[in-house]
């Protein structure tokens, strides 16, 4: 029996499901489902649609159901800079805000200033360089 292994790529413009499997030594790569994403305008910001995300990722899985590919392990690659915050309740506080919005404008400057002020490395946790769509610069004017 096949085991099957789910990649979810979520990219700025589309995202899509690849299934994985092992066959004769090698890896076979199948793509099963793919869906539009974009971000649009609500509340004046730029922000990604979750819900809408979170129902292309559930069609993307029963499109392996359907197939009769259950996948024993899923991942989800996203953009990994943009994020939203929860409340104690773990419910969402405020829009997905997306990294192209214009609220962080100005916003590097100031992180540049004051990283560089105290004498830190500018790389973050993973390796990346500093650029002002980075969650680091948004942090610190939030209540």
């Amino acid at each position: 029996m096949k085991r099957y292994y789910l990649a979810i790529d979520i990219g700025a413009s589309s995202g899509r499901h690849i299934l994985g499997h092992m066959e004769d030594g090698k890896m076979v790569l199948e793509e099963v489902y793919r869906f539009p994403n974009g971000m649009q305008k609500r509340d004046g910001e730029k922000v990604w649609d979750i819900e809408a995300l979170f129902e292309a990722v559930l069609a993307g899985m029963k499109k392996c159901r359907e197939l009769g590919k259950i996948p024993v392990s899923v991942g989800i690659d996203t953009w990994a800079v943009d994020f939203v915050l929860l409340d104690k309740d773990d419910q969402r506080i405020g829009n997905a805000v997306a990294y192209r919005d214009d609220r962080t404008k100005g916003m590097d400057e100031d992180h540049l200033r004051r990283l560089r002020s105290r004498s830190l490395r500018i790389r973050d946790a993973r390796g990346a360089c500093f650029a002002y769509f980075l969650i680091g610069p948004e942090l610190k004017p939030l209540p």
